[in-house]
């Protein structure tokens, strides 16, 4: 345990060098980890309550090697009692939409006293398009007829997670 932790934080300074990311190794399954923890990218906004993400991928060993896809997450908390089940979700880099394949799950009850739903979706994105969306100037996120727009500082925090990936 000591020695991941002491591996976590030499890895994450030494080849890494981006801000607030996490790289855990696990010693069982010999795979390393390399996570954007979960960050608001919004609050209350049409149909929804708050919107985050996350951004992570993963490699064999304790060595860097390119990953062949980044894992999106998005995590919305909805204000209904149920989840749009034809809800198309769209990245949209400098004005242009792209559709990613995704994987989504309801979670129940995510704000204690509200008779609210959130979702999880979390998008397969292949290294090389996740490259391009982190180089893009406007970077937003569009679910059903609601956009979600990346400020400039979480466009910046995209931008240096991809600068870390190992090409």
């Amino acid at each position: 345990m000591l020695k991941a932790l002491v591996f976590t934080l030499v890895t994450g300074l030494a080849w890494n060098q981006i801000p607030l990311t996490e790289t855990v190794y696990d010693q069982v399954k010999n795979v390393t980890t390399v996570r954007l923890p979960s960050t608001k990218l919004s609050g209350a906004k049409g149909r929804y309550h708050s919107l985050s993400f996350s951004i992570d991928y993963s490699f064999p060993g304790k060595t860097p090697v390119p990953p062949e896809r980044v894992n999106f997450e998005l995590t919305s908390v909805v204000k209904a009692r149920s989840l749009n089940t034809d809800l198309y979700v769209v990245f949209v880099a400098d004005g242009k939409p792209i559709h990613f394949s995704s994987n989504r799950s309801a979670i129940r009850n995510p704000v204690r006293g509200r008779p609210w739903i959130g979702e999880k979706m979390v998008f397969l994105i292949p290294r090389e398009d996740f490259l391009k969306l982190a180089a893009a100037e406007t970077l937003a996120i569009k679910m059903g007829d609601v956009t979600f727009e990346f400020s400039e500082e979480l466009r910046n925090s995209v931008r240096s997670f991809a600068e870390g990936i190992v090409r």
